[in-house]
């Protein structure tokens, strides 16, 4: 009798304790690292703005969970979401390249990629790789685009200029030390007009749908399974709402 009493204490135990490291385990605070997009998110005024902000919100209430948004470079962002577990980043348009690197989550906007140029140098209008390759470049560093472009054979040696975020590369673009930018046009236009230069005409190719591309949150493949799978199924769920859908194309 007392051999049976010992043995349903020990079950009774170790149930306990499963319970509590699978109720630990998933109950972890996550990350989110961004970097600032004044499209999708952004800090101002002490608090994180944005649609995208708005979509990571409410997957994180519906799954239970809560999340630090930490905003940094892009290729501090990529790094830390890459290399951590338990962190989620946003917003991150899906590539081949990375797709096995994440656990993607939810798409929070369409976007697109065009050469821009300003239109007061019409000479600096391209509409292709090949009529870009004869012009200095800008674009993010280690982003998609300019990951595309370095597949395509541009160079830094030659005609990329990388830079750190779309503020510099707006910038350089007004001044006149780069032809083009590789960019999504919108979020350009928006730093623009943020700036006041809403005198300041851009010119690039019509957007197709090979110019088009989406963004997502993810999060890092080195988290927890159990954490992840709360995400996705609570993403799931929001991805049937109206809200969602106000946020998407906001």
């Amino acid at each position: 009798m007392r051999l049976i009493i010992h043995s349903l204490i020990f079950i009774l135990f170790a149930s306990s304790s499963s319970y509590a490291v699978a109720e630990q385990s998933t109950n972890k605070h996550l990350v989110a690292v961004a970097n600032s997009n004044r499209l999708l998110q952004y800090y101002e005024n002490g608090e994180n703005k944005g649609p995208s902000i708005g979509i990571l919100q409410a997957v994180l209430k519906e799954a239970q969970l809560d999340a630090t948004v930490k905003f940094m470079p892009w290729v501090r962002a990529f790094s830390t979401a890459k290399n951590n577990p338990n962190t989620l980043i946003l917003s991150m348009i899906r590539t081949p390249e990375r797709e096995a690197d994440f656990h993607w989550i939810i798409q929070v906007s369409n976007l697109s990629r065009v050469f821009i140029s300003l239109a007061s140098k019409p000479e600096n209008y391209v509409d292709n790789m090949q009529q870009a390759k004869h012009k200095l470049v800008a674009t993010i560093v280690d982003s998609a685009s300019y990951n595309e472009l370095i597949s395509h054979g541009f160079s830094e040696k030659e005609n990329l200029y990388r830079v750190p975020d779309s503020e510099v590369m707006v910038t350089l673009l007004e001044s006149g030390k780069v032809d083009l930018l590789y960019a999504e046009p919108n979020s350009i236009k928006h730093i623009l007009k943020r700036r006041g230069k809403n005198n300041v005409a851009l010119s690039y190719e019509e957007i197709e749908s090979k110019n088009e591309l989406t963004s997502y949150i993810a999060i890092s493949k080195s988290t927890d399974i159990e954490i992840v799978k709360r995400l996705q199924q609570a993403a799931r769920k929001f991805e049937k709402t109206a809200e969602y859908n106000r946020l998407l194309f906001e």
